[in-house]
């Protein structure tokens, strides 16, 4: 494969990852506000909010140095699709919290197996400064992930018991724990 070919292709999926963690980014500041009467949704929203900009901006940055533009002329149509979907959900979400944290779990898996397609893409193309930030990204989403499994029917408790629902909170904890049993079960051996 010729050099400008394999650059090109290069900035193409770091170009894809940058607009996709742009449009995540667009997306969590409007949660910030938004999900801050809820002490442990704010705190993790925050933290999201923070880790998707320096990652954003950190692909921003690598993309220059491909020799790549992050103005208007990257367009990719993972980019787009994820931007209308993002943009319609925001038209039509109510201001619950589970289900900001709901958008993001998707939003998040999203961006995981863009990360995971990028590294191997830069592994099989010998560019281990791509591929290692693109683990880095990855690892951070799949804790990002884990970690709203984790809180979600916390969420889910209190906005009920706001309703006015009495609420059996072990259950929400029997429910937690049995997913992520079902998460270990289901991960692949290590061979």
């Amino acid at each position: 494969m010729a050099e400008n070919q394999k650059q090109a292709t290069l900035k193409t999926y770091v170009g894809d990852m940058y607009s996709m963690e742009s449009h995540i980014e667009e997306a969590l500041d409007s949660q910030v506000s938004s999900n801050a009467d809820h002490p442990k949704a704010s705190a993790e929203t925050r933290r999201f909010h923070n880790m998707v900009r320096g990652q954003r901006d950190a692909m921003k940055a690598h993309l220059e140095t491909l020799g790549g533009e992050t103005g208007g002329a990257i367009k990719s149509a993972v980019a787009a699709v994820f931007g209308m979907a993002a943009g319609v959900i925001d038209k039509v979400r109510s201001d619950s919290i589970s289900k900001n944290l709901r958008d993001d779990y998707t939003a998040f898996n999203h961006a995981a197996v863009g990360y995971h397609m990028l590294y191997g893409t830069a592994l099989m193309l010998g560019d281990q400064k791509t591929a290692d930030l693109a683990e880095r990204h990855h690892k951070a989403y799949t804790d990002a992930i884990q970690d709203i499994n984790q809180i979600i029917l916390d969420v889910v408790a209190w906005e009920m018991k706001k309703d006015g629902h009495t609420v059996d909170e072990s259950a929400a904890k029997r429910a937690t724990q049995t997913m992520n049993k079902d998460w270990k079960q289901t991960a692949p051996s290590s061979s």
